[in-house]
């Protein structure tokens, strides 16, 4: 009998305190699981491996991990319903654990640690590219601290035990962070607001704060009532026009600068005869109505590039895939096609399903084709991945364990509890 928090009888502390350790206990079960399937996945420096369209060995984790091969984290994604790039990080996460943090790694197993908890430290050591023998070092030290410290407490005694063994690491750290500055957005929640995030050198955001601070308290000066919040952001947006932000700044509010925007807006023939529903989706903005466009021509000076749905693309003989044929392909695709993913399919590589063969006739179309990233790309290429695709836009996977997905326009079903009949019959339902 399988005892679940459900069937545990107590009082709701007593029920809380029996959830949190069966919780443990999977959490560590998970990652034993994980780092038993990467040694069998394992590779050595001597291993042969086909180098034209095979699997190869990759070193995920840091120094002193063991090399797994590269086609290791789609089975982890499709399995716990995760993007390629997560089950990666995953991955190495777990192998650095068991490599390079003995102690860590034995808290986990005997559930005392959260495994989130002690990829931190993993991360930290990994960062400052300690080498195996100083990670040892340090989980040597940390001994007896393990589940006794607060985790903050913890991370930062780690901290100062690098500094004491390795401060040419956090000098070299301290200058490969200044080469990783980056700024970088993404659609928020709700197509009207996108989220911006960055790595600014700290001087350069110093300046930065106290010009939106500025702004902001000049929004206020000109009546703006929103929240002082909500006037940073306006302010944030405002320097994208420098000519509006100065004339703020100088004491007016000149809204002649205002930026042109482009944005491409897919329509159905319904909309376009005004039967259908008034929303539209774009593919930076997601879902858009009526109104919501409304207010974003109140704020920018927009170009509107209606996108026409069309079903089907003539087929073409060659390998190269005409940029009709690719739009129409990620139109209707959306995303990558593999299980649980929610890559763009824009840019990505748009694969032939059954294999282009020279002088075979239309074999580029788009009931042929779809959108893969390069390494999932690679895996179906070299036969760990099969992939079959019965109609237009519906793809079948099978891994190299056995397990099956069927992907198609609402989503992934994951077959493996699916009985014969039932695989079998939507099958010929697809292929019809």
């Amino acid at each position: 009998m399988i005892l679940t928090a459900a069937s545990f009888q107590g009082t709701a502390a007593d029920r809380l305190r029996h959830a949190v350790e069966l919780r443990r206990q999977a959490d560590a079960e998970e990652m034993r699981a994980l780092a038993e399937l990467a040694a069998e996945h394992s590779w050595t420096t001597t291993d042969e491996y086909d180098v034209i369209g095979g699997e190869r060995a990759v070193r995920l984790g840091a120094d002193g991990s063991r090399l797994v091969g590269e086609f290791l984290p789609l089975e982890v994604a499709a399995t716990k319903k995760i993007s390629v790039t997560a089950a990666t990080w995953l991955i190495r996460d777990v192998i650095n654990l068991e490599a390079r943090h003995p102690t860590l790694w034995r808290a986990i197993l005997a559930g005392s640690v959260e495994p989130y908890k002690a990829f931190k430290l993993a991360r930290l050591a990994a960062g400052y590219e300690l080498s195996h023998a100083l990670t040892l070092e340090i989980d040597e030290q940390l001994a007896g601290k393990v589940g006794r410290l607060g985790w903050p407490r913890l991370l930062r005694l780690a901290r100062g035990l690098i500094g004491k063994v390795a401060a040419d690491k956090i000098e070299a750290a301290a200058k490969k962070a200044r080469e990783a500055r980056f700024v970088r957005s993404a659609p928020g929640d709700e197509p009207v607001v996108t989220e911006l995030w960055a790595r600014l050198d700290t001087p350069d955001a110093q300046r930065l704060e106290s010009t939106i601070q500025a702004l902001a308290k000049k929004l206020g000066e000109h009546g703006d009532t929103d929240e002082l919040d909500i006037r940073r952001a306006k302010a944030l947006g405002i320097l994208a026009t420098p000519g509006r932000a100065q004339a703020l700044l100088a004491g007016d509010d000149d809204q002649r600068y205002l930026p042109r925007t482009k944005v491409y807006l897919h329509l159905t023939p319904d909309m376009l005869a005004g039967t259908g529903e008034a929303v539209a989706r774009s593919e930076t903005l997601g879902p858009v109505t009526k109104d919501m466009l409304a207010d974003l021509f109140g704020t920018h000076r927009i170009t509107i590039n209606p996108v026409l749905h069309a079903d089907t693309a003539q087929a073409v003989d060659n390998y190269e895939i005409p940029d009709r044929i690719r739009e129409a392909v990620n139109l209707r695709d959306g995303c990558e096609v593999f299980p649980y993913s929610s890559r763009t399919a824009r840019n990505l590589d748009l694969d032939h399903t059954t294999p282009y063969v020279a002088g075979a006739d239309g074999q580029t179309r788009p009931d042929n084709l779809g959108p893969l990233t390069r390494r999932v790309h690679r895996a179906k290429t070299s036969r760990r991945w099969r992939l079959k695709q019965p109609r237009a836009g519906t793809f079948w996977w099978k891994s190299p364990h056995g397990a099956e997905y069927r992907v198609g326009p609402t989503g992934t079903d994951d077959l493996q509890h699916w009985s014969p009949l039932e695989r079998k019959a939507t099958w010929l339902l697809d292929a019809s």
